[in-house]
């Protein structure tokens, strides 16, 4: 009998502080025959250092760990324009296993794999990797999405001959079963997205199902036990490495890469009288940047929740690293086009107490509660609305303007099926900047 070893984390999202202490675990229990997997979302624009190298810093320390494979997650596939992701693994040394996400003409992109087969011990591993497909967004960027259903079933044909099938996905862990419950013929699905921690992971249909939580508190750790050619016993686990002691080179490769990115981030783009914040009272940031938005998707109105700004700007000079901070989330503008009636119940619902103290995790945002809405363009008396001085018609059409993640369902579902646009690759914070830099005057770092 054989054993095949495999370490695995998913969803860092920039968020380096146990990177140090994840290669510290590696140097100590990794050997030659190991197996290591990234699952996406390593790379997350909130970090100034992945902004500023457009990625290319989580590709370095990727190198450095040398993983057998990676896949990408919806950080590094919908909120990088597509040149940064088209280029983000120039440098890469280690395989880019996607299968479901194409160029818009629909070949394969030349920085990605379908399937990928190591051997370890005789045994021929058959690894390939899918996302999630955010079919809206993709499209947006300049690529192609397919189901992960599709795309799993051509790759178990590629790979019918391995003797162990590995499953890199980002689809998160309620699609991961039903991948499984399709394809019994996966061993081992090593998951992501979701953030889910699987102490001892969940079999479903056969099929293992690994998570590692996020953020690199955890490494996953697979053992396979093979008899022959079969997998005879899977057992999987989790390390806790939070209060492991970092490994000291690492630390200052990381030291120096935010040095640089502070440097390069330094850059004054105005001069301004300043802007208080405030999540539940009045806001001028919060006005500035509804008013921004409402310009930049030609909108009648603005809605935006004044979390996404999480402090102010003193008066002064203005730095892109200022902007960084207080507005960190890769959230892109969107425009709606609302009947008055879906207006009105969008308007009230985003004032309920329960709506503006929520705590919100995921959906590119990175604050901490959604706070009170930002209304702009819009009166409210006596508990009606009006705009430009006409109350609004429930049979009316309205164009809005607000924040992607309104749209996506879990917040708001009734608007996620309304007609709408996204304003892709840009950001809250590029609007916020061009707002201020139109809105005052400009000046060059001297």
């Amino acid at each position: 009998m054989r054993t095949i070893t495999m370490f695995h984390y998913n969803d860092l999202h920039s968020k380096f502080h146990n990177w140090p202490r994840f290669v510290s675990f590696l140097n100590e229990h990794r050997t030659d025959e190991t197996l290591v997997f990234d699952l996406g979302d390593h790379a997350d624009r909130t970090h100034p250092a992945t902004e500023v190298t457009r990625g290319q810093v989580n590709v370095r320390l990727l190198n450095r760990i040398r993983p057998t494979a990676v896949t990408i997650g919806n950080n590094e596939g919908i909120t990088f324009p597509h040149d940064w992701l088209a280029h983000l693994y120039d440098e890469a040394a280690f395989p880019v296993l996607l299968g479901n996400v194409y160029q818009a003409a629909g070949e394969r992109p030349e920085w990605a794999s379908e399937t990928l087969i190591v051997e370890r011990e005789g045994i021929q591993i058959g690894l390939f990797g899918v996302t999630a497909p955010y079919e809206e967004l993709y499209p947006e960027l300049g690529w192609a999405i397919e189901a992960p259903h599709g795309a799993t079933a051509r790759a178990l044909e590629t790979l019918r001959d391995c003797d162990v099938i590995i499953a890199l996905s980002h689809l998160g862990f309620y699609a991961d079963e039903r991948l499984a419950e399709a394809f019994p013929e996966i061993d081992v699905i090593l998951g992501a997205h979701t953030h889910h921690v699987l102490d001892e992971g969940v079999v479903t249909n056969g099929v293992l199902i690994a998570q590692a939580g996020k953020y690199g508190q955890y490494v996953g750790q697979i053992e396979l036990t093979i008899e022959g050619k079969r997998v005879i016993e899977k057992r999987a686990c989790l390390h806790d490495v939070s209060e492991r002691e970092p490994d000291e080179a690492t630390v200052a490769v990381l030291a120096a890469e935010y040095g640089q990115a502070e440097r390069l981030l330094d850059v004054t783009i105005a001069e301004t009288p300043g802007y208080e914040s405030d999540w539940f009272g009045p806001s001028a940031i919060g006005d500035l940047l509804a008013s921004g938005l409402a310009d930049w998707c030609d909108a009648e109105l603005s809605i935006i929740p004044s979390g996404v700004l999480l402090e102010g700007l003193r008066p002064g000079h203005v730095t892109l690293n200022m902007l960084h901070r207080i507005c960190p989330h890769p959230i892109n503008p969107c425009l709606l086009r609302l009947d008055g009636a879906t207006l009105v119940r969008f308007l009230n619902d985003v004032q309920e107490d329960a709506f503006t103290t929520m705590h919100v995790r995921g959906l590119g945002f990175r604050g901490t509660v959604l706070g009170s809405p930002i209304l702009h363009g819009i009166d409210s008396r006596h508990g009606r609305y009006s705009i430009n001085g006409e109350e609004i018609k429930l049979d009316g059409t309205y164009r809005v303007a607000t924040v992607d993640m309104f749209t996506f369902g879990p917040l708001l579902p009734y608007l996620a099926d309304q007609p709408k646009r996204y304003f892709m690759p840009e950001l809250l914070r590029d609007v916020l900047r061009e707002t201020i830099v139109t809105r005052h005057n400009a000046i060059r770092k001297g």
